[in-house]
This record gives structure tokens, sequence and C-alpha cells, in this order.
């Protein structure tokens, strides 16, 4: 065998060795921004935090929003992502914590890739009880508002990014045709999880990983 003979399966088999699952150099997966929702804080991400790094997500972030206006919380994801110096990122939004990031996703993620965007038990279309709350209290949730009117005008799931609403059978606060997305997403329906143990659940868990992995474990509905 010549030295230049030599060279190639070596060539080769560092190619390999650069690509494959933990292996140094290999591409790491995107980080993970947690959008809290309505009211809520960091600390009920603690679960589902601890189910991303041990299935092959380490780098998570859950942020803590300013208040209860979406638009005010999507610019504080711009900004936290500027911080923490992410371009690429995964986002998964509880609640309206959903709207929030969605927000940012259609209007305001010049310079960020949003590679997957996940929701649970976010109302994507609204919910009436919202209506009797402030607008920048919660009332942007509510079906009629000038926010949802914005934000699901023309196409709801917009650019190259995978889509995915969770939702579920036993959501006492949003209905699951609320949860919709009409411009293209992964549906995933569980059965009988409350509203505020969704990002608790083992099964909505694995479907989050699944989602921001790119697969869809549901419908894809476009």
């Amino acid at each position: 065998m010549t030295r230049r003979s030599a060279i190639l399966p070596a060539l080769v088999l560092l190619s390999i060795l650069a690509t494959a699952p933990g292996v140094a150099g290999a591409t790491a997966p995107d980080p993970v921004l947690l959008v809290h929702g309505y009211r809520g804080n960091p600390s009920t991400w603690a679960d589902m935090e601890a189910y991303l790094t041990a299935h092959g997500h380490p780098t998570v972030y859950a942020i803590d929003l300013p208040g209860e206006d979406n638009v005010a919380n999507a610019r504080a994801i711009g900004s936290t992502l500027r911080k923490l110096g992410w371009k690429r990122v995964d986002l998964v939004g509880q609640s309206m914590g959903g709207l929030s990031a969605r927000w940012f996703a259609k209007f305001l993620a010049k310079g960020t890739t949003i590679d997957s965007y996940v929701s649970l038990g976010t109302p994507q279309y609204g919910i009436w009880s919202a209506c009797l709350l402030p607008s920048t209290y919660g009332g942007q949730m509510c079906p009629t508002s000038r926010f949802l009117a914005d934000l699901n005008a023309g196409d709801d799931t917009p650019g190259a990014r995978f889509w995915t609403t969770i939702y579920s059978t036993g959501d006492e606060y949003v209905p699951n045709s609320a949860s919709r997305l009409d411009g293209g997403a992964c549906f995933v329906q569980v059965t009988g999880v409350g509203h505020n143990d969704m990002d608790n659940d083992a099964t909505v868990q694995a479907a989050t990983v699944a989602a921001i992995d790119g697969q869809c474990p549901g419908t894809y509905q476009s």
C-alpha cells in the first residue's frame, strides 16, 4: 500500500468520527428555551428541564418573563437569547408562554434560527374567560383580541421551523380546538393530563423531546 492510499482510509475514518454521536466535533443539539405560562415562573420547568437534560439536550434555560403582556415577553425572549449568545434555539412554551414564544418567532426572531417550536396547552386561538382580564394582563388570550388577530393573520406557522402543538383531553382551561395551528403543524393529543401538569407529565415530556428532534409524535396536519 502506498503512503497516499494509506492516508485516504484514515481521512474517511476521521470524517466518520467527527460526525458520530458523542464524539468531539459532532454537531451539538440546539439549546432549548423554556417559556412559562400565565403568572408562572421558571421553577415550573424543573421536571421538564431534568428530562431534556437526561435525553440528549444538555443546554436548557428557563426564562423568567417580565409579566403577562405577550409582546413584552416576546421582547424579553429576544434579549435573553442575545445575552445567552444563542443564534439557534428550540422554543418550548407552556400555556400563554406559547403565545409569547410564537410572537417572538413570527415578528422578532430576525438573526435567530428557530429550528423547532413546541407548545403545551397553549390557547393559540384564545379562551373566552380571558376576555374578562386587562389586555396586558392575560386579556390578549381573548379570542377577539387584536393580539391574536395579528398573531394568527396569514400563516400562523411561518418559516421553515418545525411546529408542534401538544394538548390534553384533561385540560380544564384550554379547549383542544383552541390549541390548533392551521398553517401546518404536528398535533399531539394526550389523555387526562391537567393544564398545569402538562410540563410535568412523562408522555408530554417524551413528545417534546421527539418534537425538538424534528419528529412528529402525533399527526401532522396542514
